[in-house]
């Protein structure tokens, strides 16, 4: 007679801490804290015995507004305390069940993050955030955050300090991860999740994560990332990026590529990609390349890592991925990149022409790129479709 084995309960597969270290990342706050409420068993394994999984990757940037369950009269507008109070609560009750020394990596994109509460987590022993992503986020100064990233790097600081190793505040949020699946399996899992084993990420034997997949970075050459005209005065930031090097890395780098030698550097916003200049398919720099290009000279490649919180981590491509790219900023790639397919031309190919309208005229059959659009390519089929609705003449 064969014997039967015990049926599998959900608790004994979070027990396994590979299989918890693979779900919890894609669990809100609020379904750890419903998932330990269902019995003391769970709460053990959530609170107590693996802790250091449940609360490694903490996402709290779905957490309420403030003001959507304050007091609408009061003027939250001023109030820093006021909009940071739902993330302060949260760290207030990881603090109190003494697992906040486990987070690791912190998600804060597109909520309300005063410069108070920056210091708050920083000035706390019990903190050991390494990984901080506080992209979109409202109400932060560029001035106070660049104040705290200086104490955080003081030369005065303790030793092993700081323990923060990458921040993410330049670029964007990107879309909502997908899984990598055939219509069939992902018309299988159903869109609104009933309970942890319905979550995306937990249904292991059936998909696969691409932690990356289809989104906007450095590697893919998807055009630019972020305004740099949000981040001036520019000069403030690269002091404080080249200060920071080797200590804290950021979701940028620093453009050395400046139209001529007595103009400074700026930050680098545009990902062209690994393919280089639209002729020479290379450039005056050599591209900067995963696994060979020192640490601090990569940017950290979005969106943070969720099983992992090392700057190696942030900064490793996807399987599939391209592993060398270039990158440089809006002024130096003035009138020589094409905003539509994003192909660009080097320095040593192209000249842009300047000065008055008869030059350009004179320079009419070698102009690359005109209106922000490569002429071969793009100005073309916009002037085919232009005169129907939509186009560029119509």
């Amino acid at each position: 007679m064969e014997s039967k084995l015990p049926p599998t309960v959900l608790l004994d597969l979070l027990k396994n801490h590979l299989i918890l270290s693979r779900v919890v990342p894609f669990l809100p706050p609020s379904a750890l804290l419903s998932l330990a409420g269902a019995s003391r068993s769970f709460y053990s394994l959530v609170f107590v015995t693996h802790s250091n999984f449940t609360f490694r990757h903490l996402d709290l940037s779905t957490l309420p507004c403030s003001y959507d369950f304050g007091h609408p009269s009061r003027n939250v507008e001023s109030d820093e305390d006021y909009l940071a109070a739902p993330a302060r609560r949260a760290f207030y009750v990881l603090k109190k069940k003494s697992v906040l020394s486990c987070v690791t990596t912190l998600i804060l994109d597109g909520i309300s993050v005063p410069a108070t509460l920056l210091w708050e987590i920083f000035r706390d022993d019990a903190s050991n955030v390494r990984i901080l992503s506080i992209r979109d986020v409202k109400k932060l100064q560029d001035e106070k955050l660049r104040d705290v990233l200086q104490h955080l790097i003081r030369p005065s600081r303790p030793a092993g300090s700081p323990k923060l190793k990458a921040l993410y505040y330049f670029t964007h949020t990107e879309p909502a991860l997908e899984p990598n699946l055939p219509t069939s399996s992902r018309q299988s899992i159903q869109e609104t999740p009933q309970g942890v084993t319905d979550i995306l990420g937990s249904q292991l034997g059936q998909c696969h994560i691409s932690e990356r997949k289809v989104i906007p970075s450095w590697t893919n050459g998807q055009g630019v990332l972020f305004n740099a005209a949000s981040r001036e005065p520019q000069e403030l930031w690269l002091e404080l990026i080249e200060a920071c090097k080797g200590l804290i890395t950021f979701d940028t780098i620093i453009c050395h590529h400046a139209p001529d030698s007595s103009a400074p550097p700026r930050l680098a916003n545009i990902a062209l990609g690994p393919d280089g200049c639209q002729k020479c398919h290379s450039a005056r720099e050599q591209p900067r390349v995963f696994g060979q290009t020192p640490s601090h000279d990569l940017p950290l490649l979005s969106p943070p890592p969720l099983f992992a919180s090392t700057l190696k981590a942030a900064q490793c491509p996807a399987p599939g991925e391209n592993t060398k790219f270039f990158a440089r900023c809006t002024r130096c790639l003035a009138d020589r990149r094409c905003e539509s397919c994003n192909v660009w031309w080097c320095e040593d190919c192209y000249t842009p022409p300047v000065g008055g309208s008869k030059r350009v005229r004179k320079a009419a059959g070698k102009i690359k790129v005109h209106m922000g659009l490569c002429v071969q390519e793009c100005l073309v089929q916009e002037l085919y479709t232009g005169a129907g609705e939509g186009g560029m003449w119509g």
